[in-house]
């Protein structure tokens, strides 16, 4: 019985007697005897046999014999299978050779182990049949052709003529940065261009300098209107924080074609108000929680031409980023402890490893979450960075440039930029050119609402 135990097939099998003289017409009538143990049951019939063996009274190594014989042999040497599906007769066969009428047919198997009929051939998934499957999708890796000796020049220029212009430049070395980096940026053939204008970064920041210098006058003299000052000013930072979004991504661009940013006030005033406001209230413990939810904002929010940015990601997902830092976080707390009893002097450098440990690690795993959760129409992203190579890259970038009284910050912004971006892949399913004509045509269509009004950069 313990062989035949959860075994199903859909087989129909066929039970013969022992010998030819036992076959024929006259098996119909013959009786059988089986053993249980040591006692000799029966005589029964075969539709007694086919119920216990339904039954499970009685299995494949169940003794048997008929009641004309004296040879006791198990059940399952009496199994032959039945196919479903005969094959087709030919017009003349030759003349069978008799063989025994069966005795009982049933669906019940009674061998140990059967052997399922081979599965029909199927096409190979790595050559699907239709014109769209797995190798429609093409892997467009990002790029960056620039180099730090190349941007050092642009960085010490802009440091100068900000300096000489008491910050009025600067609005200019922003947009020389971006399109640096922005040119020596490509995907697929094609490189992003940064198309702002600084007079209008150079409103912006004059609006916020202004802003603050009154906020600090009024602080200083009046504190009670200072406060107030503050209070009014609050409900304002959602505001900014949309505008600067909207006017980086609408001066953003590849392929003839402009990103937009269309998230709203009342969206900013939730991700960048109400929840940093709980903050306090819940220990921290929702932090993750805000990190995702301003992911989502700037991601759903944006889009290429017409068509929007998609992002999938959950709450769960970035908890499970901070989590997977807690413990090294808690057993840093231990030695550190012990380092601080020990050899005091060397307590502060291991804080210093932790953090930047603390900073590549969520830097990888935030950036790549970002990345492979979001997508655009049939496209999506994908970020393989990880967690060691980068935060070599940022030691010796946070020594180098301590070492050389911050000459190396250019080059090493170039090598921690250069790293993310070969790390980057844009996997595209169907033509990108054609995708790109389709928005093209969207474009024109619809017009630059937007424009100039009301855009202006507070340097986000």
């Amino acid at each position: 019985m313990s062989e035949l135990a959860g075994i199903l097939s859909p087989h129909v099998f066929i039970f013969y007697p022992f010998t030819a003289g036992e076959c024929g017409q006259e098996a119909r009538s013959l009786v059988w005897y089986y053993k249980d143990g040591e006692n000799e049951i029966g005589p029964v019939s075969k539709d007694d046999l086919k119920r216990l063996l339904k039954e499970k009274s009685i299995g494949g190594n169940t003794m048997l014999r008929s009641a004309k014989g004296s040879n006791w042999r198990p059940l399952k040497e009496m199994v032959k299978k039945k196919p479903k599906n005969p094959p087709p007769v030919s017009p003349a066969p030759p003349a069978p050779k008799p063989q025994p009428e069966p005795f009982i047919e049933s669906n019940v198997p009674v061998t140990e182990s059967v052997s399922p009929p081979p599965p029909p051939p199927s096409s190979s998934p790595d050559r699907p049949s239709g014109g769209s499957g797995p190798l429609s999708v093409k892997t467009c890796n990002f790029s960056f052709s620039g180099s730090g000796s190349e941007y050092f020049k642009i960085w010490i220029v802009n440091i100068v003529l900000s300096v000489l212009t008491l910050g009025i430049y600067s609005a200019w070395a922003k947009v020389r940065r971006k399109q640096y980096f922005y040119g020596n940026t490509s995907v697929d053939g094609s490189s992003f261009n940064y198309l702002a204008n600084p007079v209008t970064i150079l409103k912006g920041r004059v609006i916020v300098f202004l802003a603050f210098v009154l906020y600090s006058v009024v602080g200083e003299f009046v504190p009670l209107l200072g406060f107030g000052f503050l209070l009014i000013m609050l409900p304002l930072l959602p505001w900014l924080i949309v505008r600067a979004l909207s006017f980086n991504a609408r001066n953003s661009a590849t392929r003839n074609i402009r990103f937009t940013f269309r998230g709203t006030y009342m969206q900013a005033c939730k991700v960048y108000l109400f929840w940093p406001l709980l903050l306090p209230f819940t220990l921290g413990l929702i932090f993750p929680y805000l990190y995702y939810r301003q992911k989502q904002f700037l991601v759903d929010n944006s889009t290429y031409g017409t068509t929007p940015f998609q992002f999938d990601a959950e709450p769960k997902d970035y908890y499970g980023i901070f989590l997977r830092l807690l413990l090294p976080f808690l057993g840093t707390i231990v030695v550190a402890a012990l380092v601080e009893f020990l050899l005091p002097s060397a307590s502060l450098l291991f804080w210093v490893v932790f953090y930047l440990y603390g900073f590549a690690y969520i830097s990888v795993k935030a950036n790549n979450l970002l990345y492979n959760s979001s997508g655009l129409a049939k496209h999506r992203f994908e970020s393989t960075m990880e967690v060691f190579p980068y935060l070599g890259i940022i030691i010796t970038n946070t020594l180098a440039t301590v070492f050389t009284l911050g000459l190396f910050h250019p080059f090493a912004q170039v090598r921690a930029y250069n790293y993310q971006i070969s790390h980057l892949s844009l996997l595209a399913d169907g033509s990108l050119s054609e995708f790109a004509a389709a928005e093209q045509e969207s474009v024109n269509a619809l017009g630059d609402e937007a424009a100039e009004f009301m855009d202006f950069d507070i340097g986000l």
